[in-house]
């Protein structure tokens, strides 16, 4: 059962963990995982986005200035009742909390599935020029005619959770916009982080964690690289494999 609403988990450390979820995803993408991490002893605290709060017809419009202060809201809360704050990230929940780490103290930092590159630009508007200023900007909305799952049992189950049918555009070319004020700062981070990436993805370009691997100033730093999974790797084939990782660096 995979339900798309934020929840928080007490755990009995004094770290707590901020789950961040995908552009046009939810809680979903990230309940099996916090619940793993939750059974380790953190407290896990997982949010919707406005914009990605409530079903509709079609993906609202929204940016990621309203995403940022939602999350932000929530970390504020963490960091008054926990010693520890890390970040947990999924696609452009890692622009999210990668720029939020570059503001605020935040302990560890996950990234799974780093949303700096996108393979197939064309299909979203984006930034093939030519296309941006004319096509891109007529059509406001796209279908998204499956999940990036490579897992058919749980891809199924998971289009029950998830709230849109389309991604709307405006909402994707904000997260580029994003993606461009967080990409040269990387080398102001100095965080332990981890990165998880499928090499089979196939919304993000997975040379985006080798990006952020040798861009980012951390220098306790690793991959873990997968081979049987898509884009929704919290998931996807290999989750236990992801949850295990996720779990032994969080609690080291």
């Amino acid at each position: 059962m995979l339900e798309n609403k934020p929840f928080l988990l007490p755990g009995s450390s004094t770290h707590a963990c901020l789950l961040l979820h995908g552009l046009g995803g939810g809680a979903y993408e990230m309940q099996w995982l916090g619940q793993h991490l939750n059974t380790l002893g953190l407290t896990v605290q997982s949010v919707l986005y406005p914009g990605h709060d409530r079903p509709a017809k079609k993906m609202p419009r929204s940016c990621w200035q309203d995403w940022y202060a939602h999350i932000l809201e929530n970390y504020l809360t963490l960091s008054q009742n926990y010693e520890r704050v890390s970040l947990v990230g999924f696609s452009t929940g890692c622009l999210l909390g990668l720029n939020l780490a570059m503001h605020y103290p935040t302990f560890k930092l996950v990234m799974m599935a780093p949303y700096l590159g996108l393979k197939y630009e064309w299909y979203y508007g984006l930034p093939l020029e030519t296309y941006i200023n004319t096509l891109g900007y007529l059509i406001r909305d796209v279908p998204r005619l499956r999940l990036p799952i490579s897992d058919p049992a749980i891809e199924k189950l998971a289009r029950k959770a998830v709230f849109f049918s389309t991604f709307n555009l405006d909402a994707v070319r904000s997260a580029i916009e994003l993606m461009g004020q967080v990409q040269p700062k990387l080398s102001t981070l100095h965080n332990p982080l981890l990165i998880v990436q499928s090499r089979k993805d196939t919304v993000v370009d997975p040379n985006s964690a080798s990006l952020l691997y040798q861009q980012i100033g951390s220098t306790d730093k690793q991959i873990l690289w997968l081979k049987d999974s898509d884009h929704i790797i919290p998931l996807d084939r290999e989750r236990n494999e992801v949850f295990r990782a996720v779990g032994e660096f969080l609690v080291r």
